[in-house]
């Protein structure tokens, strides 16, 4: 049985999310547990050491963070993927070059041979939709807005690639205040008792679960905003190579 990427990525983010919070409930146990005191003893349950006191937060907002995290790295593997087919040479690069209607022929084979063998890339299909409509219409406009058809096409796709990865960019910082929110109102509940202590806990629990969302939240959405900086530059890229070496060379 052959596990998916996207299964792997949930079960390996739940591992790493465990570990830590595993890590952090033996240190927290090692310094006191709930009578503990000191730096050491408030960094793990800052982590998540208290895992029934509320630490239970912090292990949703770590596996929430590893399972974005690994969805970038997958989707940026892929533009890396699609950005080498730059370098294949599938176009003329010399500015001498003029490409007649046979060349526009064999350049559609080639690239639908490639979509036969499962090695088709955006560029091979971009190129291939390219020469099948110059030799249907011979109209360079209709040409240039195919490309531009087909790349804002694949921009889209792109976009909605991406739906989990903005979804659980949004669900890390909620995590966070829904931490917040469940430690006020218990600190609230306790307030009669009199027990500054227990609801000083408290109080430290619901603010630990926003600081790790918030900090774990920034790093995150820098991944995926340099990801979607990324997958701009790819289509950009590939409609500039295609009208550059294949629209500009065409000769009539």
């Amino acid at each position: 049985m052959t596990i998916s990427k996207g299964l792997m990525n949930v079960l390996i983010s739940l591992a790493l999310a465990a570990f830590i919070t595993l890590f952090a409930g033996m240190g927290y146990s090692s310094t006191g547990g709930a009578t503990g005191t000191g730096i050491n003893h408030r960094l793990f349950v800052l982590l998540g050491g208290n895992f029934s006191g509320g630490g239970y937060i912090q292990f949703l907002t770590y596996f929430a963070f590893f399972w974005s995290l690994f969805d970038i790295v997958e989707k940026r593997r892929l533009i890396k993927w699609e950005q080498k087919s730059l370098t294949k040479k599938f176009l003329p690069t010399n500015e001498k070059h003029l490409l007649m209607a046979n060349d526009l022929r064999e350049l559609q084979f080639k690239m639908s041979d490639l979509e036969k063998t499962n090695k088709s890339s955006l560029l091979s299909t971009m190129i291939k939709k390219a020469c099948v409509k110059f030799r249907t219409t011979a109209s360079i406009p209709e040409v240039i807005e195919i490309i531009s058809i087909q790349t804002d096409i694949n921009k889209d796709k792109a976009e909605s690639g991406q739906s989990n990865i903005r979804y659980l960019t949004w669900v890390i910082p909620s995590i966070g205040f829904i931490g917040t929110v469940l430690g006020i109102s218990q600190a609230l509940m306790i307030a009669n008792s009199g027990d500054m202590n227990l609801i000083t806990a408290t109080l430290g629990v619901a603010f630990d679960t926003t600081l790790i969302s918030l900090i774990l939240s920034i790093v995150i959405m820098w991944f995926f905003h340099n990801l979607q900086e990324e997958t701009d530059n790819l289509h950009a890229g590939i409609k500039e190579y295609v009208i550059e070496h294949l629209v500009n060379r065409i000769e009539f």
